[in-house]
């Protein structure tokens, strides 16, 4: 991947104070990752317990939609089965999923989602009290409920958009918009949901696998973690290639989280994990001082011209010295990085402003039974 997409991701998202884009597998346990996550970026702005349920509840709604259709279809198509997005922009948070339906679905589905659009809230009230009364719930998830309860817990009308994959399948887009009360002053900034079939496209064409933009503080890099710990485990029956991927998933994004340009309280950055040429590939980007650049840049070009031999040697004695950097990315997050990554580290510097710069940051890890030509099989 070009270093500049990193940058031209993180300009793309400027107005967002959360983008968050996932595919991959979906479990109960990536949920509440992810939701834990944006529990987190919204107490961060404003306290308010029944704003941050409804998300949670729209979120969780939203994945339990990929999870049901997606297994329906399983090994009938030869795509990645579902996508998840979630954006906090101005005044709004957006909560965007996709999941492969057979084709023949589609006009009950957009008949469905027409009639829910028409309804005021008391009218959705009724409809849920009437499905549940004369349809109960099914096995998929009680014959339209889970609409009926985004449009009354948005106040809402639905956004869906269906994009064909051949003449069986398609994806079918969701979008749901919600209002955050306390900004009501903001500007209401749209995002098209044309905009997550683009970007869908983009991610299944570069083989990304999870897009992170926002704040890199301490305690939001735990949930990330976590969850891509998840991901990784479903992913590979290696556990040592696990095990190293996410050692250095850890120091990469602590090593935002530690050094990176604050504004305020807020480590911003951008975290890309992808697949490539058999390797797990991650990207970051983060605002560093301008004064920083060429210490920095010192440090990494005298690391990647060293052996991996001599890398283990410095390791050891810079443990054994106990001289770790405060600051900078002098200590030995850089060291073991250079040592671990399966292919030589790359960076860039973008200029931005007399304070800052642009910091873009790229390692690898090999899965050693991912060949060239398999990464889908990784990744799905």
């Amino acid at each position: 991947m070009d270093l500049q997409i990193v940058y031209n991701f993180f300009r793309s998202l400027n107005r967002d104070t959360l983008s968050f884009f996932y595919q991959g597998n979906f479990s109960d346990e990536i949920t509440d990752k992810i939701i834990n996550l944006s529990e987190y970026n919204i107490s961060q702005q404003h306290e308010q317990p029944k704003m941050s349920n409804k998300v949670s509840f729209l979120m969780a709604e939203c994945f339990q939609n990929i999870v049901r259709h997606g297994e329906s279809i399983e090994g009938r198509v030869k795509v990645k089965t579902g996508l998840f997005i979630t954006r906090h922009v101005g005044a709004s948070y957006y909560i965007t999923s996709a999941n492969l339906i057979d084709n023949s679905n589609i006009d009950y589905l957009k008949e469905k989602l027409e009639k829910i659009n028409q309804l005021d809230k008391d009218q959705l009230k009724q409809l849920y009290m009437d499905i549940l009364e004369n349809e109960g719930l099914s096995s998929k998830g009680g014959a339209g409920l889970g609409l009926v309860e985004m449009a009354r817990k948005s106040g809402q009308k639905l956004d869906f958009y269906f994009s064909p994959i051949d003449e069986h399948f398609s994806h079918f887009y969701l979008q749901i918009k919600m209002k955050d009360p306390q900004m009501a002053g903001e500007d209401d900034f749209e995002i098209p949901i044309t905009h997550a079939n683009e970007l869908h496209h983009l991610m299944q064409g570069k083989n990304i696998l999870v897009i992170h933009k926002g704040d890199y503080s301490q305690v939001t890099v735990v949930p990330i973690l976590r969850m891509l710990e998840n991901n990784l485990r479903q992913d590979s029956q290696r556990f040592r290639v696990r095990k190293k991927t996410f050692h250095m998933l850890v120091e990469i994004l602590q090593n935002i989280s530690k050094h990176s340009y604050k504004n305020g309280n807020i480590h911003e950055g951008i975290f890309i994990l992808s697949i490539e040429d058999g390797q797990y590939v991650i990207n970051t980007g983060n605002f560093i001082l301008n004064s920083e650049i060429k210490p920095l840049k010192e440090r990494l070009l005298k690391l990647s011209h060293m052996s991996k031999e001599e890398l283990s040697e410095m390791y050891k004695q810079t443990l054994k010295d106990g001289k770790i950097s405060s600051g900078g990315g002098a200590g030995l997050g850089l060291i073991d990085i250079a040592r671990e990554s399966t292919r030589p580290m790359q960076w860039e510097f973008s200029a931005y402003d007399d304070i800052k710069s642009f910091f873009i940051f790229s390692a690898a890890i090999r899965e050693k039974d991912m060949t060239p030509g398999n990464e889908n099989q990784a990744a799905s």
